[in-house]
């Protein structure tokens, strides 16, 4: 226990996973037919939702009979949660307290906590790929609180927790980019296999990530000796995806027709295919700067990312590295603005930013990490580094700033044409959060929040001081990951048993 309180990886883990479970964001079309299928497979054993349909619109319909319309993985990984909950909680009345007890615990169990375990794993990444300990720490941090991550950390989707799985699979691929060739020992059969399943479990969640995984497979093959290796990495992978399958036969008669095929959504009509197109430079100038979703409005620095992959690329050593990173984001760039049959579409429903980047996010963070891996010979400058380290911090707490605002009050605001500006901070100003009204469960809606933050449900605090709390929490978290930064240097300065390369620190491997 001594030695786990002394790694960063552990107060960064409990830093996001105390963040992530504080916030109850109740329902939504999206959340909500995702915890239907959940609540078929344990309350009526099937995967049929015609009894629960009533509370979404978010549904394919076959064979008249109404299913979910979404990758089943989050919904799936979910049954043995809310089931252990349900027998715990058979009892307990209102019902609709019930399920939204339930699908609290569920979505912490099965996005949350996968979420909290990867800000972990993306600062091992970040430091096997060059960055210093200390510097990998804040761009863990940065995506966990400064980005997308942090509002669908809290959500019942899937594409934070692909987000997740994507980030475990490349950790246990990926290799030093200076590492000497006795580093293939790293590549056993385990790691390979745990490494399919994440990837081939990041399908199951969320479809789009095809495109990351062909990345990640190509990766894969250039990285991993001996080539005889990758067996196990597809052997991974092929338990999800043949349960994905087993999935597709049972509810629309054939393991490779979609869910989208059957939906009434008319955006998945026309196109090439289910309603995509080819990449709109228009759509994508949207999805980048516009007031209502622009990534680059909102989360500024990430435009870093382009530098640091370039980089990366740009150096033998780190050239694979730098084009997974590269890679993984323009083709979600490119899909996202492939949604463009309806003037909508490519908006990804309501929200403060579009949720087909979530699972591109990690490999921006990792790209920015190219800048300093290693460091620039400007860098040996002292006042142009703190300059740079001072533009940086600045640019991710006011990021970080937004997310949190947007995750306290609500952050799936919709119809609104500057979510910030005319939502969020007004009633962020009024002291006015958790506002959500839309219920997860099937009895009427009422105008009254249906969301709650635990500062309002164990303490009976209001407004914004229901987030002093969490403000505490996060001081102490952030306090001892310093202490373990701070430790790990003197154990470096002493010639401790991690090794110092050229590329930056790393740890044991």
């Amino acid at each position: 226990m001594r030695l786990l309180l002394r790694r960063p990886e552990a107060a960064l883990f409990a830093l996001a996973f105390g963040a992530y479970a504080y916030f109850f964001q109740a329902g939504g079309w999206n959340e909500n037919v995702r915890l239907d299928l959940t609540r078929a497979i344990v309350e009526e054993h099937t995967i049929v939702i015609d009894y629960y349909a009533g509370n979404t619109g978010d549904f394919c319909v076959f064979n008249r009979h109404f299913y979910c319309d979404k990758a089943p993985g989050t919904s799936v990984l979910g049954v043995p949660v809310y089931a252990a909950w349900r027998a715990v909680a058979r009892d307990m009345r209102p019902r609709g307290r019930m399920v939204h007890l339930g699908a609290y615990l569920v979505t912490l169990c099965v996005v949350g906590l996968p979420s909290a375990l990867a800000v972990a794993a993306l600062f091992r990444l970040a430091m096997r790929w060059g960055a210093p300990a200390a510097a990998a720490a804040v761009l863990a941090m940065a995506w966990a609180f400064g980005t997308l991550a942090l509002p669908y950390a809290t959500l019942l989707y899937g594409h934070q927790l692909a987000a997740a799985l994507l980030v475990f699979a490349v950790a246990l691929l990926a290799r030093a980019p200076d590492a000497p060739s006795s580093d293939a020992a790293r590549w056993t059969q385990a790691r390979m296999f745990l490494a399919g399943l994440a990837l081939g479990s990041a399908f199951a969640t969320e479809y789009p990530v095809a495109l990351p995984l062909a990345v990640i497979g190509l990766y894969a093959l250039a990285v991993v000796r001996p080539w005889s290796r990758l067996v196990w990495l597809a052997l991974g992978a092929a338990p999800p995806l043949l349960a994905l399958a087993v999935y597709h036969t049972a509810a629309f008669g054939s393991p490779l027709t979609f869910p989208y095929v059957s939906s009434p959504d008319v955006a998945r009509e026309g196109g090439l295919f289910l309603g995509l197109t080819l990449p709109d430079p228009r759509v994508t100038y949207k999805i980048l700067f516009s007031f209502d979703r622009g990534l680059l409005r909102h989360v500024p620095w990430l435009a870093l990312a382009l530098a640091g992959g370039a980089r990366m690329a740009a150096r033998r050593a780190g050239r694979a590295e730098g084009l997974l990173c590269l890679s993984v984001m323009a083709l979600a760039l490119s899909f996202n603005s492939s949604l463009s049959t309806t003037p909508g579409d490519w908006k990804a429903g309501a929200g403060i930013g579009t949720r087909h980047l979530v699972a591109s996010l990690p490999f921006y963070i990792l790209a920015i990490g190219g800048l300093i891996a290693p460091p620039p010979a400007w860098w040996r400058r002292r006042p142009l580094r703190w300059a740079a380290i001072a533009v940086f911090a600045a640019l991710v707490v006011g990021s970080t700033a937004k997310m949190v605002a947007a995750t306290a009050v609500r952050p799936e605001p919709s119809g609104i044409d500057d979510p910030f500006v005319d939502y969020i901070w007004p009633h962020w100003e009024r002291g006015e959060v958790a506002l959500n009204p839309i219920v997860m469960h099937n009895g009427p809606m009422a105008d009254d929040p249906q969301a709650w933050n635990l500062g309002q449900k164990w303490f009976g605090l209001t407004g914004r001081t229901s987030l002093v709390p969490l403000a505490g929490f996060a001081l102490l978290a952030t306090t001892w990951l310093v202490w373990t930064l701070k430790q790990r240097a003197e154990v470096l300065s002493q010639g401790g048993h991690s090794q110092v390369t050229t590329m930056g620190v790393r740890g044991p491997p």
